[in-house]
């Protein structure tokens, strides 16, 4: 752990800049404010399961359920995201997934971390949703998976990177309806055999960075439940609130 005075130090030497848009500000990693202003964090009361916020708490009714997880319940046990997924927040995302822009990570992580760290009080691992093998040579690294580190050294629970794997590649989901994500992606991901043992009776912690309808988490879950996974949490940076 790097003292004060040593960090100090280094944003005497490098003055610390807006992780969007590079102008200086008072500490390292962060946002300006008029930056920072173009986030919608997501607060309580939001969808138990999803995360997509609330406008009020009659709103949100006696069961915290969104309509679409009220009429599908998801098969994870509750989820969060740490923000709306807007056009302030993919300014973060998308470099992270598409463009090797690695700056914005720690802000990204301590979010989830903040609205969501008492999923990890008795989760023995956290998994990432992985990338198909063709994708991960592409991107060079799973933006998930990166996510997954931060939170596992915030938490001290274990990361199983290879835990999951995706056996089947997929076309971009970002057009499709949720039926036909659903359909796609039956059948695209595998629990690795090494690892059934250990994940038997085990709560885990599912990381990706946008959930959508939900299509690819479910597909996780499902198989997690299969081999024996005992109750699952989920984490992401944004939802998309309106599909």
């Amino acid at each position: 752990m790097l003292s004060k005075a040593y960090l100090d130090i280094i944003d005497f030497l490098f003055p610390p800049r807006c992780i969007l848009c590079g102008v200086h500000i008072q500490r390292s990693g962060y946002l300006c404010s008029d930056c920072f202003k173009q986030l919608e964090f997501i607060v309580e009361p939001c969808c138990e399961q999803c995360g997509t916020p609330f406008l009020s708490d009659s709103e949100a009714g006696e069961d915290h359920l969104c309509l679409s997880c009220r009429e599908k319940p998801c098969l994870w046990e509750k989820g969060r995201a740490a923000f709306v997924y807007n056009e302030g927040i993919k300014k973060l995302i998308l470099p992270l997934k598409y463009a090797d822009r690695l700056n914005g990570l720690n802000f990204l992580a301590g979010s989830i971390w903040n609205i969501a760290n008492p999923f990890f009080d008795n989760a023995a691992y956290i998994i990432p949703v992985p990338l198909y093998k063709k994708r991960l040579r592409h991107r060079k690294y799973n933006q998930s998976a990166l996510l997954g580190k931060k939170l596992a050294k915030r938490s001290n629970i274990p990361l199983l990177l290879l835990a999951l794997k995706r056996i089947r590649d997929t076309q971009s989901l970002g057009h499709l309806n949720k039926q036909e994500r659903q359909d796609l992606l039956e059948n695209a991901f595998q629990v690795n055999p090494a690892y059934s043992k250990i994940l038997q009776g085990k709560t885990i912690i599912l990381v990706d960075d946008v959930m959508t309808t939900g299509s690819t988490l479910m597909a996780c879950s499902r198989i997690l439940l299969e081999a024996g996974v005992k109750r699952i949490f989920v984490v992401v940076i944004a939802k998309v609130s309106y599909f």
